[in-house]
């Protein structure tokens, strides 16, 4: 009995070891695996924890260790100085005519769909307009089939203009004239001396007349024929020309069945519907929104150093912290007093200055480099157009304690090794720099990680680098 006992005992002993280690072992994971999550954080600087009670910052001063600083003299920074300005997308408006006046057959597209230039969007019933073609292209074959005719000088509604017949006419009937004169001459010596008897000198002189006459018909036919021709030519090639334009015309109205797009674009408006008629040519039928630019308005002092071409980025409220680089492409200097919005009927005080100020405007058109995300017609952002780049002494922006009102705080080291609070006049301010106008010099040493968290009887071991020409 003792012996069983004595065996329970060890293995309930042997379980709860088991547990127990277990437990120690699950523990230490989760120790092991919080501090690996949370070290980076409790030793980071930019986060609350670190300034917290129990952070790192905290523990170094009551440990009294030596905290690790870097220092560094100003660079010389290029500032790209912008004109800032709000505004919208905006684009072009296409309204879109039905030309033909007929039934609507089928309806292609729909609002939001988009459409490439010369895409078909809809179609007209065009059974009256393909017998008109078919009628215009008949006439044609007539005028053609005249304009051989009269080429040929047979004119279906004139007499004949052959130039060339009447020519041989009038050489031939030349010949029986002379003919006719010698032969009237001949019977007038011989009736002279009685060889030959009056009658046939009267007829003689008779076919010596009917000769004259029909040369001088001849003559005039001849006439007729070379001055008509060329003119009869004309009439003809000009009723061919209108035929061919009548044609160009009918096929014309029937290629305006086909209702295409102007202009690569969205859809904003379809006004027309399947099974409907086009009473007036003209009708619009669609409306298209094509293009797409950023509209900024921009304060009239700027005026004068916008130009086209300059560079400039856009922010859009529908696609926070994304930018978009963009182009001047067009400046409308016209100053309005308009602030992007509404116009204004009171004045405001847009520029700090205390007094009334009225906002005063101009538009600039900004070209979007390839946007890459859908865009839409009435998005809202503001724009940073870079008037111009200048060369300024700037200190980092993480070497400021504070910032405000045009000034800052900084941390200065002397050659010593001591650290001085020093307050600086800044200038332009970027996302990586800040210039300093004043209260500071070129070699000077300016701790530049985190300053703002470091006290003058903090133990500091200081780091002098050399930053990279900027």
């Amino acid at each position: 009995m003792e012996k069983f006992l004595s065996r329970s005992f060890r293995k309930k002993l042997l379980t709860q070891n088991r547990v127990l280690t277990a437990i120690v072992l699950s523990t230490g994971l989760v120790l092991a695996a919080g501090a690996l999550v949370l070290w980076p954080a409790y030793v980071n600087p930019e986060s609350r924890f670190y300034t917290s009670m129990i952070g790192f910052l905290k523990v170094q001063r009551l440990l009294g260790t030596t905290m690790e600083a870097e220092a560094q003299h100003p660079v010389w920074h290029d500032f790209a100085i912008p004109i800032l300005g709000d505004g919208t997308l905006q684009c072009d408006f296409y309204n879109v005519p039905l030309v033909a006046t007929a039934r609507l057959k089928t309806l292609l597209v729909e609002e939001g769909d988009k459409v490439e230039e010369g895409q078909p969007m809809a179609l007209l019933d065009d059974t009256v307009a393909q017998m008109n073609l078919r009628a215009a292209q008949f006439s044609l074959a007539s005028a053609q089939a005249e304009r051989q005719r009269v080429n040929a000088g047979t004119p279906i509604d004139m007499a004949a203009e052959r130039p060339k017949k009447t020519s041989v006419s009038v050489s031939g009937l030349e010949q029986v004239l002379k003919q006719a004169k010698t032969k009237v001459a001949m019977y007038r010596s011989l009736q002279a001396s009685g060889a030959s008897s009056r009658l046939e000198l009267a007829n003689s002189e008779m076919d010596l007349a009917n000769a004259q006459l029909l040369f001088d018909e001849a003559r005039v036919d001849a006439d007729m024929s070379n001055t008509g021709m060329p003119k009869s030519k004309a009439m003809a090639e000009d009723a061919v020309v209108s035929a061919q334009t009548l044609v160009a015309q009918r096929q014309l109205e029937l290629d305006y069945c086909s209702v295409k797009a102007p202009a690569t674009g969205i859809i904003d408006r379809v006004l027309i519907r399947k099974g409907e008629y086009n009473q007036s040519s003209g009708n619009p039928g669609f409306i298209i929104a094509s293009g797409l630019w950023f509209e900024a308005n921009l304060d009239q002092h700027a005026l004068g150093d916008i130009h086209e071409g300059m560079e400039a980025t856009v922010n859009l409220e529908a696609y926070a912290g994304h930018t978009f680089h963009a182009t001047v492409e067009r400046i409308i200097s016209i100053v309005t007093f308009n602030t992007g919005g509404p116009e204004t009927k009171t004045p405001v005080r847009p520029l700090g200055t205390g007094t009334p100020e009225w906002p005063a405007t101009f538009v600039v058109r900004l070209h979007l480099d390839d946007p890459g995300v859908k865009l839409a017609p009435g998005m809202t952002g503001f724009a940073r157009v870079i008037a111009y780049h200048r060369k300024a002494l700037a200190v980092p922006r993480e070497a400021l304690s504070s910032l405000s009102a045009g000034k800052g705080v900084i941390r200065t080291v002397n050659d010593s090794g001591h650290t001085l609070t020093t307050t600086v006049k800044l200038g332009e301010v970027d996302d990586r720099y800040a210039e300093v106008t004043s209260g500071l010099g070129p070699s000077d040493w300016v701790i530049s990680n985190n300053p703002r968290f470091l006290r003058d009887d903090d133990k500091i071991h200081i780091t002098r680098v050399v930053a990279a020409k900027n």
